[in-house]
């Protein structure tokens, strides 16, 4: 991309420049633009790798962007790990980005590596990484490669789902190298390499193949295998040493500090790695500073002063952490070892003499150029907002002063209306040609960069406009997503789970047995029910069988076999829902039967809108989008719920609507529970519409009753375009002229009369209503047709993981977090629930923390109050904020970095989940304390619980089951106490099922209303054998799959699959599938039992099955091989073969002919 930088090569001072390198120079009089511009253009120049030291973390990040962009993808940053002497303190997700940054810039790929002034600090690894190469018909032998694996730091698992594990099954290995974005299935032949398959994490299906893969290490900190026992001895002898170690501010004795390092010590001798070994490395094995990664780099020093200042803050904190670790006795003083000191890291940067770039040639912190070059340049930072006269006024002046002027954009859509604009203004701009431009002298052309912020350079004689210059807006971020089908929530299920049986209700799953019976082997699923009532079901029958799953913390009471309880309890059930589906289908129809306004789209607004959206759409956000906008283009009113949580773009779709309704001459209001809400989306949407002539106004409290006046006033003629508002707005004094959508935030929180106000509203204008409380995706298929809904799913990709620490309490480590919290300028939540004890937990809380000023809310102060507290606490008044779990209320206060949770083995799992998302809102790093009182036994369900929270990640289980518990909460939200209730009584799996039915019904659609329980009785052995699958969750799974078997195409499907992740299943496993289909297609045609005795298959046929007798008769009258006979039962006898095995295969060709034949009939009867 050298065409960008030709101007500026073509400069003498750039010429200059370049033939100063080595020596001490200083740039300056040039804004960060343009000092990225020229440190890029440098790296191009001269062929060598460019390490720029930005002023802080976010400068780093930002320039990192802009350099990428100039050279084609060839820069990145590194992210500084700040040191926590807290247990368990790794960042597997950043140490990982930073791994695969500096793997390529060891290879060169990179060619500017971007630094906060932290980096500096930080000790390495040396960069001899040990990575393996394998390719197909690479001689391995598994069980050797698989420990190989494991001493380079991988964890075994049953299923990779992460980066970093590895799993052999049989012939079958799977691995996620760290680096990779995708994990790989290798097949072996004997010892040979078979196959390398890329595969999907969600559905475990592989795709083609490739040729060979690289494996680096799994960890970014490992010891060798034959230092490992040494490296351990060291440790424990560092800690024995240190004789003040842990030692108390009182001078008690010291706390203990190596029971707790047994259990890490032994995983370093079996595996290299513990969670904190980023705390000891450097203390026991070669490390060096970043910067030699890079060999004759060169050094770019952006504002010294900065950068040294920055430095000093973060040692200092570093440093009085370590005190505070050491009082604690989660440290020892020798890890004052673990950063460079500023002396070193300043000596280390004089000596490579680099160069100094800066706005004015002030405060170079002790270095001292040879030569200085002003470089005269300026930013163009939104200087033409919109002003396209100016802009074409501006960019004829520098191409007639002979300037290389260059329009930053990557839309080709964006280009082509800049171009018309600045031809309307009596410029002719050519074409944006993405693969073929040139910046040159004398001339303007676009440049496909993305930029965020331009300048104009008098000594180069280059002028760069970005869209920031133009609309006010950032560079884009993109978004990953994955359309694959995860493997659902049925890998939850353990041994103890409560379960749910169709037919026989709540009991307990106590795990699968294999039984005989006449000489053959089958699985079963062994439930438990009350007192000695045991139930064993045939693993085919799995389908019939779900995880108990109700409101947390509910305990359910087993049904007994022997009672009527379950059945009765279902019809309450099915009562109920009868009820709410008929409501709801008359709503809905009604809906559908009311005009309403059909909004048109206005393409070349909406365009431009879109496009000054900051970041890309996720998949879900534009299937919102497009589900909106249609409803919206329909005339009828439209009603539509869009779930997601706080931070998943639901403002972005509700923004689109609000354009697209006042580009048709409609007012739209947007009702918010609370004032503090109303603020945020007030100032939110205030920013999105900036440069669009659109009036905005907000109704609340917090305005004086003359802005409130004028406000109705303006409302009344029209003049207001969107309003934002709390309750007020559904007062009757608030009349519009033409309103035409209503936004409705969190409807759930309101009360009976204002949700009353809403529904009469509902009845005339468009209605969006957002929650940011999910439900489940079954749940929202079950109201398909009777509630049109949009869920987003997608978490924005800027937000960074939030780093969790499961910890002991203690008074210091309080301390030191809230100080380190303050310390970079942010706000804590810290949550306490004992509202009756929380004044008195405060006092203690200010004494320990008297710089902090705290604030107190939770659910029993009045509204006013909470709302005013929330307002201050928002607006930065007060550092820490004690409060309860009011917090889950969909806040979103982006200074809010740090979570405290006390006790917080008293919280359920998704409570948890859903608390931790409250921080973590923006670019900076956050941390999450789940504090548990030292002195307190845990039971086993709460150190599952705080094991999981510690472990969160999106791939694993754990965050499946804590979305599980709180979409059932979301559930309940939507539908009331009520329903709630009944979802609890038989479980929300049953409950969905149910619905569905009752909606179907409801519909006037036919629905079955017997449940069918049809069973195969043969012969022959049918179970999946340990050997072939091992993990017991990867185990259920599969019986989950074999139950769901309708078809032959299912049949197949599955076979693939166990191929695929297995290897070639035995002939039992064959078996069992086939029995799950024999069943379900003797299921459709009627039957409630399948037998096989003497040549004979004999299908018992249950009247209540079937729907009509008739048509049986009629596919049945030319079927020479099929006896039908009657008495106290009616039975089907099929001629079937000498034995099990051949009865299976005959059984399944003949029931496949005659579901063929009754689908064929259904069809036809349809059509008479």
């Amino acid at each position: 991309m050298s065409s960008i930088f030709e101007p500026l090569f073509e400069s003498v001072d750039f010429k200059n420049i370049v033939d100063s390198i080595g020596s001490c120079i200083a740039l300056y009089d040039m804004p960060e633009s343009m000092r990225v511009f020229v440190a890029s253009a440098i790296s191009q120049y001269t062929g060598r790798q460019l390490i720029y030291i930005a002023p802080s973390a976010k400068a780093a990040e930002r320039i990192s962007h802009n350099a990428s962009s100039l050279l084609g993808g060839a820069a990145g940053h590194i992210t500084y790990q700040d040191i926590q002497f807290v247990q368990g303190t790794y960042s597997k997700e950043r140490t990982l980005q930073n791994r695969r940054v500096l793997s390529d810039v060891i290879k060169g790929d990179i060619k500017m590596l971007c630094l906060s002034p932290e980096c500096l600090m930080q000790r390495f690894p040396l960069p001899d990484f040990t990575n393996i190469i394998i390719n197909i018909g690479d001689i391995y032998e598994p069980q050797e490669l698989i420990k190989t694996l494991v001493n380079l730091g991988y964890e075994r698992v049953s299923m990779v789902e992460g980066k970093g594990q590895c799993a052999l099954r049989g012939d079958i290995l799977d691995i996620f190298p760290p680096l990779d974005d995708i994990p790989y299935r290798i097949e072996f032949f004997d010892t040979e390499i078979d196959s390398i398959r890329p595969f999907d994490t969600l559905s475990q299906r592989s795709e083609s193949g490739i040729n060979s893969i690289e494996i680096s290490p799994a960890p970014f900190y490992i010891i060798e295998e034959s230092k490992r026992e040494y490296a351990a001895e060291n440790i424990i002898n560092l800690i024995e040493n240190d004789s003040e170690n842990a030692e108390t501010a009182s001078g008690a004795a010291p706390l203990s500090n190596i029971g707790r390092m047994e259990l890490d010590m032994q995983r370093l001798k079996a595996t290299g790695f513990f969670p904190s070994i980023h705390l000891w490395y450097p203390l026991i094995e070669e490390t060096l500073p970043i910067e030699s990664y890079i060999k004759n780099a060169i050094i770019v020093i952006d504002t010294p002063n900065s950068v040294f200042s920055r430095i000093e803050r973060e040692h200092a904190a570093f440093l009085d952490s370590l005190k505070q670790a050491v009082l604690r006795g989660d440290a020892i003083k020798k890890q004052a070892e673990l950063c460079y000191t500023v002396d070193e890291i300043k000596q280390r940067l004089l000596t490579a003499k680099p160069i100094i770039m800066q706005d004015m040639l002030l405060a170079l912190s002790g270095f001292v150029p040879e030569k200085l070059f002003k470089l005269s340049a300026k930013s163009t930072n939104e200087m033409y907002r919109g002003n396209f006269a100016e802009l074409s006024k501006g960019i004829k002046e520098y191409i007639g002063n002979g300037y290389a002027v260059g329009i930053a954009t990557q839309s080709e859509n964006r280009a082509k209306r800049i171009q018309s604009a600045l031809s309307l203004e009596g410029f002719a701009m050519p074409d944006f040609t993405p693969d073929d431009y040139s910046l040159t002298h004398g001339k303007a052309v676009f440049i496909p960069i993305s930029y965020y912020e331009g300048f104009v350079s008098n000594s180069a004689k280059i002028a760069i406009i970005t869209q920031s210059d133009l609309y006010g807006s950032t560079q884009r971020k993109r978004v990953s997503s994955s359309k694959s089908r995860p493997i659902e929530a049925f890998i939850e299920l353990n041994k103890g789970d409560y379960v749910v049986h169709e037919m026989h209700g709540i009991g307990v799953y106590e795990g699968t047995v294999r039984l005989q019976s006449e000489g053959t082997w089958r699985d079963y699923l062994y439930i438990r029910y009350q007192g000695s009532d045991k139930l064993y079901i045939p693993v085919d029958q799995f389908d019939r069988v779900q995880k108990y799953i109700g409101s947390e913390g509910y305990e359910p009471k087993l049904d007994s076999l022997n009672s009527t309880s379950w059945q009765k309890q279902k019809a309450k059930v099915k009562s109920s829902l009868k009820k709410l589906a008929f409501n709801l289908v008359e709503l809905y129809a009604q809906r559908e039967a009311t005009p309403g306004f059909a909004f048109e789209p206005s393409p070349a607004w909406e365009e431009e809108f879109n496009d000054n959206f900051e970041f890309e759409l996720t998949p879900d956000q534009q299937s919102a989008i497009d589900e909106v906008l249609s409803d919206m283009e329909k005339p009828k009113n439209m009603d539509r719920l869009l779930l997601g949580d706080v931070g998943f773009g639901k403002t972005e779709v509700a923004m689109r609507a609000a354009f697209r309704a006042v580009i048709n001459g409609k007012q739209v209001a947007l009702l918010a529970p609370t004032t503090i809400l109303v603020e945020q989306h007030y100032h939110s949407f205030i920013r999105r519409f900036r440069g669009f002539p659109v009036k905005i106004a907000k109704l609340s409290r917090f305005q004086s009753p003359a802005q409130n006046k004028n406000t109705l006033a303006a409302l009344y003629r029209g003049e207001i375009d969107i309003v934002i508002g709390t309750h007020r707005l559904l007062s009757k004094d608030v009349m519009f002229k033409n309103l035409g959508l209503l936004i409705v935030d969190e409807e759930q929180r309101f009360g009976v009369g204002h949700k009353e106000s809403i529904k009469n509203i509902k009845k005339t204008v468009d209605v969006l209503t957002l929650s940011a409380t999910p439900i489940p995706r079954t749940l929202h298929m079950s109201m398909v047709g009777i509630r049109d809904m949009s869920i987003i799913e997608t978490p924005p990709e800027e937000r960074q993981p939030v780093q969790s620490y499961v910890v002991s309490s203690s008074a210091a480590l309080i301390r030191d977090v809230i100080l380190r919290e303050l310390g970079r300028g942010g706000q804590v939540y810290f949550l306490y629930n004992r509202v009756q004890r929380m004044e008195d937990f405060s006092a203690r809380l200010r004494r320990l923390v008297p710089e902090a000023k705290i604030a107190i809310a939770h659910g029993q102060l009045r509204s006013n109050a909470l709302e005013d507290i929330m307002m201050d606490f928002s607006m930065g008044r007060y550092d820490v904020l004690l409060c309860s779990t009011i917090i889950e209320n969909g806040l979103d206060i982006p200074n809010v970095n740090t979570l405290i949770v006390y006790d917080a083995d008293r919280f359920g799992l998704g409570q948890l989940y859903q608390l931790r998302g409250r921080v973590g809102r923006s670019a900076r790093k956050a941390y999450a304390y789940f504090l548990v009182r030292p002195d307190k036994a845990l039971s086993e369900v709460a150190e599952k619980r705080l094991s999981a929270i510690k472990q969160f990640t999106e791939f694993g289980a754990g965050f499946r089951i804590a979305m599980r518990d709180i979409q059932i909460r979301g559930a309940g939200n939507i539908f009331g106490p009520e329903q709630s209730g009944q979802m609890s009584a038989i479980g929300y799996d049953m409950y969905c099922k149910m619905l569905e039915r009752a909606v179907l019904s409801a519909q006037g659609k036919l629905v079955e209303d017997t449940e069918r329980d049809t069973r195969v009785d043969m012969n022959i052995n049918a179970y999946l054998p340990e050997s072939y699958v091992e993990g017991q969750a990867q185990r259920i799974e599969i019986y989950k799959r074999i139950s769901w078997i309708k078809n032959n195409y299912d049949k197949q499907e599955l076979i693939a699959l166990l191929i695929d992740r297995f290897g070639e299943p035995p002939e039992e496993v064959i078996a069992l599938i086939n029995i799950a289909l024999l069943r379900s297609l003797a299921s459709n045609i009627g039957s409630d039992l399948v037998m096989y005795k003497d040549g004979i298959l004999t299908l018992r046929l249950n009247p209540d099955y079937i729907k009509d007798p008739e048509m049986l008769l009629y596919i049945l009258k030319d079927e020479s091989s099929i006896r039908l006979t009657s008495g106290k039962t009616t039975r089907l006898l099929i001629k079937a073969g000498k034995d099990a095995e051949e009865a299976l295969k005959l059984g399944i060709e003949t029931l496949e002919r005659l579901n063929n034949k009754l689908s064929m009939a259904q069809i036809d009867n349809k059509r008479g």
